[in-house]
């Protein structure tokens, strides 16, 4: 194959631009959850920093990488793409397993969530196998090699990025509300969903489709310079998005995922560990006289001795149930 300038360092110099951008997102959504959530739960902060800490260092070899191509002296011109492509794959792991750790405490499902890790799994596993291939064989004229342990990391991270994202979005389209703020809000985690999954998977799909147009082209190793920061932006847009008064364990924030032995409650929506309970309090007043926490009678106006008193609440549902509950309250002497 001819030697052609742009398919060989003009790519991989473009990928170093457009992931510079995305870096600058990463870094300002990066500062966005340092200053609004500095009560989030330490293992939390751990993630986020180990992430951002791993994805700098990708970025770093990304410039190494495409400096040493432009040095035509150098016999050995990619000492730094192993390192870019493990510190890829860790990230990549991390983001998907936060949001597989999201599914499962939204709803409990094992066979679901073991699959998902398995997808994981294999995905780690192919970017690992294709970074220690570089390792062994970093001559050009053998790249080719990597074309198995490639085909799996980029197939298995696309399966697993849509797998998670239609996983989410099923078990929240099951949640049927009449409340108009409700469902906006569910809409908005669907969106969010959408668009936080299919991230990765586009980009690791445009990395095969390049890849499998031209293997020889480094074409896909510019796209793929992007993943580590699509996959950063991924997980830093799903905790930003949540309110910034409130502390978080890392679950969908406001729907808190109790499956297991729950049913559906009768004064609320539950289904698949989403809990929406929306409730309104009518304070129903007798002809006497009584305050908040008590209830006093006028002189000579007394109830019978046996008549339970006190105040009445009663609770309105979104399924237009109701209950009510009374307290005894003794009157005095």
């Amino acid at each position: 194959m001819a030697f052609n300038a742009d398919m060989i360092m003009g790519a991989l110099l473009v990928g170093t631009w457009a992931s510079s951008v995305l870096y600058t997102v990463e870094v300002m959504q990066a500062a966005y959850y340092y200053h609004h959530f500095k009560h989030d739960n330490w293992t939390l902060k751990l993630l986020v920093s180990s992430v951002i800490a791993i994805d700098s260092v990708s970025m770093i070899a990304n410039y190494a990488s495409v400096y040493l191509v432009y040095l035509p002296y150098l016999q050995n011109q990619y000492w730094f793409d192993p390192l870019y492509i493990f510190a890829t794959g860790v990230v990549t792991a991390l983001a998907q397993s936060f949001l597989t750790v999201r599914y499962w405490a939204l709803t409990r499902n094992k066979f679901i969530t073991g699959t998902l890790f398995l997808f994981i799994m294999v995905s780690t596993g192919g970017v690992f196998t294709s970074g220690i291939t570089i390792a062994i064989f970093p001559e050009y004229a053998n790249r080719r090699k990597l074309i198995i342990p490639a085909l799996t990391w980029l197939i298995a991270g696309a399966v697993t990025d849509i797998s998670i994202a239609l996983a989410l979005l099923f078990e929240l389209r099951k949640v049927k509300t009449s409340f108009k703020e409700t469902r906006s809000l569910l809409n908005g985690l669907v969106a969010q969903t959408i668009q936080t999954g299919t991230a990765g998977a586009t980009i690791a799909l445009a990395v095969l489709v390049a890849y499998l147009a031209n293997p020889d082209s480094n074409v896909p190793a510019g796209i793929a310079y992007c993943l580590g920061r699509v996959y950063c932006i991924t997980l830093l847009a799903n905790l930003n998005s949540r309110n910034t008064g409130g502390t978080s364990s890392g679950a969908i924030t406001g729907i808190r995922g109790e499956r297991g032995n729950q049913e559906r409650s009768e004064g609320g929506n539950e289904y698949g560990g989403i809990h929406v309970h929306q409730t309104a309090v009518v304070h129903v007043d007798t002809p006497q006289e009584f305050c908040i926490g008590s209830f006093k009678t006028n002189p000579g106006q007394g109830l019978p001795d046996d008549s339970p008193a006190g105040e009445i609440e009663t609770t309105v549902t979104d399924s237009a149930s109701y209950s009510s509950k009374r307290k005894q309250v003794p009157f005095p002497a």
